[in-house]
């Protein structure tokens, strides 16, 4: 009520601006347009103003009265094309008006008469009274006349672009917005939008921003990209910059640097160009635009436009509505026309929401068609997104297919001294990690000479020979600890000390196991590194199509970190399955949302593909990761390096580089191959571990 009520005193307050009646013809055929443009007559204004002298109250209450019985609302058939003349059903019937008023007075009746209330409750004095005293207005001097008809709550003086001077309510609104369109005989459009703002500072705290559809719609339903491109914004004559970002279906033109608006009158100028938005049929071309664009959370008191065209031929049809997408009328609207120019204005209100819709066709001749050049780049801004994205998946599916074809057909040599270590070794080798890979870890300790190992009676014993532990890695030296007490320096391997030993083996099989998956991500760098590139590279090339590089580079890249995260969550297992299938069912959701987000930046099946192309990443690198995948060359290099043991025995049991291969040996089953001999019976202990781990359930 109170919205609607700040727009009847725009009406009242700006009496002196003429009331003119204008009428949209609906066409149902080109043929019938052409023939309404030879035949129309010229515009011309009314012969006389007709609007009654605010000083009369009666006839101001009869004019207020007379102007609502007039308001026609159009319903919008949804069955037809909301962009075709035809689908748009006047209803001005007197019989209609009369029947509605006696059944409900309107609320919009209920208004203005609240209006007039408003404006006669300051006085008791009846109507009569009021008339016999209008000579005694007229003998007021100048400031007194003033100061009677200003109202009594807060109002702001402003000028109109007529340059007449109006007062309107002190309340956040726009008294007037004028948008200048310029249609190009390329089909590109200027615009130039001038609003003038009253800022309060509640809604327009941090400014006005200015909102623009980002897709154009056929008749026929095909919807395309609008090019949009910002050439400058103003402040009260200041240029102030400003930035374009893109929310859902469409781009939003907001300061660079975020201010605050104080309280006051200003004039906002918007100057941007426009590509796409003529749609080209096969006998006219056709331009439709809002000029308001009902985005705004305030009531705008007057709108207008004047549209500049190509070529010397007059639009073939022309019409404006007034009000929301679902009741449009043409009522309340000025027409005027001039030599390659066309102008509508809004002489009502425009409640929040409500939008004011041209709809213009133009003889082909007046364009130029477009080259091919420019449909290349019409295609690309349309589907280059898509042809990006799908061109990254299929170079990322051929590389890996011809890397896995190479990877088959490896003949890897091995080396001949190994540095992985005895339990990674036999994890190659066998697969596994076991009690051998155990025993194999001792050897290796016992080879730096942190402990020492005897065999007395039927007990194998371990000695810890010393405490320092600088040689040891992490894991090993926690292990270690497992193994031996603060206070206790041998351990004997047998039931009562099993838990211990069980401990130690845990701990040296996740480190083992962390290990693989250490060799196996280097060996997959190279792979990966390039899987990443080609990502970002695509993600960076689809970011440059769209108006603001720097916000969909942030959102692709941001949204493929949060689509690889939860891939790599969703393949986490826990002991319970539910529990894992409770966190796959959550993990692949937040995938979806994620891709949704996206296509509100780029094409749904643009984001599919990029999303596959993560997929793909994080698949070949678990395929490779296999012992038939890159492991399999360290397999090979495995395998060679135990049968260069076999060969090199003889000179490996001269001396102490069996004590260099003593863990080696044994975690490769190569222990009965290595017999025992007077150079290397001083630290020989392949036979205590066969009898401690081969032999025997171990750890």
């Amino acid at each position: 009520m109170k919205k609607l009520f700040l727009s009847i005193c725009f009406s009242l307050l700006c009496w002196h601006v003429n009331d003119v009646e204008a009428k949209a013809t609906a066409f149902d055929s080109l043929e019938q347009a052409q023939s309404f443009q030879e035949n129309k007559q010229p515009f011309t204004p009314p012969a006389e103003d007709n609007t009654p002298s605010p000083y009369d109250q009666q006839a101001m209450d009869d004019f207020i009265l007379d102007r609502l019985k007039k308001v026609a609302i159009t319903q919008l058939d949804p069955k037809n094309d909301p962009g075709k003349p035809s689908s748009f059903n006047i209803q001005q019937s007197d019989e209609y008006i009369a029947m509605m008023k006696e059944k409900n007075k309107s609320f919009l009746e209920k208004v203005y008469d609240a209006a007039i209330n408003r404006i006669s409750s300051e006085s008791p004095t009846s109507r009569a009274d009021v008339q016999d005293s209008q000579t005694q207005f007229y003998e007021l001097k100048e400031e007194q006349k003033e100061e009677f008809q200003a109202p009594d709550f807060p109002v702001v003086n402003i000028e109109l672009p007529n340059k007449t001077q109006v007062l309107v309510p002190a309340q956040e609104h726009i008294p007037y917005l004028s948008s200048q369109i310029e249609i190009l005989p390329s089909g590109l459009v200027s615009f130039n939008d001038e609003i003038l703002v009253v800022a309060t500072g509640k809604k327009l705290k941090n400014g006005l921003s200015r909102v623009i559809p980002k897709f154009s719609t056929s008749r026929d339903g095909t919807t395309n990209r609008i090019n949009l491109n910002l050439v400058n914004v103003s402040i009260n004559g200041q240029e102030i910059p400003h930035k374009i970002i893109e929310q859902a279906d469409e781009y939003v033109i907001v300061p660079q640097d975020n201010y605050t608006l104080e309280p006051g009158v200003y004039t906002y100028n918007f100057q941007y160009l426009i590509d796409r938005q003529i749609w080209q049929y096969d006998d006219f071309n056709e331009f439709y635009w809002d000029i308001t664009g009902g985005r705004w959370n305030l009531i705008i008191s007057r709108a207008f436009v004047s549209i500049s065209f190509p070529g010397k031929e007059k639009p073939l049809s022309s019409l404006v509505f007034l009000g929301y997408p679902g009741a449009l009328t043409t009522q309340g609207t000025g027409f005027s026309e001039g030599e390659n120019s066309i102008g509508f204005a809004s002489l009502v209100p425009l409640y929040i929401g409500e939008g004011m819709h041209i709809l213009l066709s133009f003889p082909k001749e007046s364009f130029i068609s477009p080259d091919l050049n420019t449909k290349i780049n019409w295609f690309l801004g349309d589907f280059g997104d898509i042809v990006i994205s799908s061109l990254a998946l299929l170079t990322l599916l051929i590389s890996y297919l011809l890397s896995w074809k190479s990877i088959s057909q490896n003949r890897t040599k091995g080396n001949n001294y190994f540095k992985k270590g005895a339990p990674l070794l036999r994890l190659l080798y066998k697969g596994v990690f076991d009690k051998i890979s155990f025993g194999a870890f001792l050897l290796e300790l016992y080879r730096k000479n942190i402990i020492d190992i005897q065999k007395s009676d039927n007990s194998i014993l371990l000695v810890k020979k010393t405490d320092n532990l600088n040689s040891l890695e992490k894991a090993e030296k926690k292990a270690l600890n497992a193994l031996f007490n603060k206070n206790d320096a041998i351990l004997a391997l047998n039931n009562t000390n099993q838990l211990k030993v069980k401990r130690a083996f845990a701990l040296i099989e996740k480190a083992t196991q962390k290990k693989l998956k250490a060799l196996s991500l280097k060996l997959n760098a190279g792979y990966l590194l390039f899987g990443l590139a080609m990502l970002v590279f695509a993600e960076f090339a689809i970011a440059l199509l769209n108006i603001n590089f720097l916000q969909a580079l942030f959102v692709l890249l941001s949204s493929s970190v949060m689509i690889a995260f939860y891939l790599w969550m969703s393949k986490r297992k826990f002991k319970s399955s539910l529990l894992s299938w409770i966190l796959k069912i959550l993990c692949w959701g937040i995938i979806g949302g994620t891709i949704v987000v996206m296509s509100a930046y780029i094409h749904l099946i643009s984001a599919l593909f990029l999303a596959c192309s993560i997929y793909a990443i994080f698949a070949y690198c678990a395929i490779f990761a296999k012992r038939s995948g890159l492991i399999k060359s360290s397999i090979q290099d495995v395998i060679n390096f135990r049968e260069y043991l076999l060969r090199n025995k003889e000179n490996i049991c001269l001396g102490r580089d069996f004590l260099n291969q003593q863990a080696n040996i044994f975690a490769l089953d190569l222990a009965e191959d290595f017999i025992s001999n007077k150079n290397i019976q001083e630290y020989y202990k392949l036979d205590i571990m066969t009898e401690a781990f081969a032999k025997r359930k171990g750890a």
